[in-house]
C-alpha cells in the first residue's frame, strides 16, 4: 500500500491470455519497454528478462528441463520465478506475474 504523496513504481501490463502458454512451456512476451521469457511450469508462471546473462542468449527460445529455464546457447538453467542460476552468480532478471481471470499479467515498472 501507497502512502499520501508515494507513487507506485507498479506497471502490471497483460502480456497473455489464459492458456496461451502450455505447462513447461516458454513464450517471449512484450511488457513496456521489456522483452520476457514467459514461463509456464507445474508450479506456475514466472517471467525472465530475454536475454540470458551469461552470453545474451535469447531465452525464450530456451526449454524447461525440471522446472527450470534452460538457455538454448549455453545450457545454464534459471529459476523462472526468482531467475537463480544454480553454481552461477549471475541471475536471470524475475520479473513478477500475476494471473488473473482475464489473463497473464507481468509488473515491467518495478526498478532494476
Amino acid at each position: 500500500m501507497t502512502g499520501a504523496g508515494t507513487v507506485s513504481r507498479s506497471s502490471w501490463i497483460k502480456v497473455a491470455e489464459n492458456g496461451d502458454v502450455d505447462v513447461d512451456g516458454v513464450r517471449m512476451v512484450k511488457a513496456g519497454a521489456h522483452l520476457l521469457a514467459l514461463v509456464r511450469t507445474r508450479s506456475g508462471y514466472g517471467a525472465l528478462a530475454n536475454a540470458c546473462p551469461h552470453m545474451q542468449g535469447p531465452l525464450a527460445q530456451g526449454h524447461i528441463e525440471e522446472g527450470r529455464l534452460v538457455c538454448p546457447w549455453h545450457g545454464r538453467a534459471f529459476d523462472p520465478r526468482t531467475g537463480d542460476c544454480d553454481g552461477y552468480a549471475e541471475a536471470a532478471r524475475a520479473f513478477a506475474v500475476e494471473v488473473r481471470a482475464d489473463g497473464i499479467y507481468v509488473d515491467a515498472g518495478s526498478p532494476d
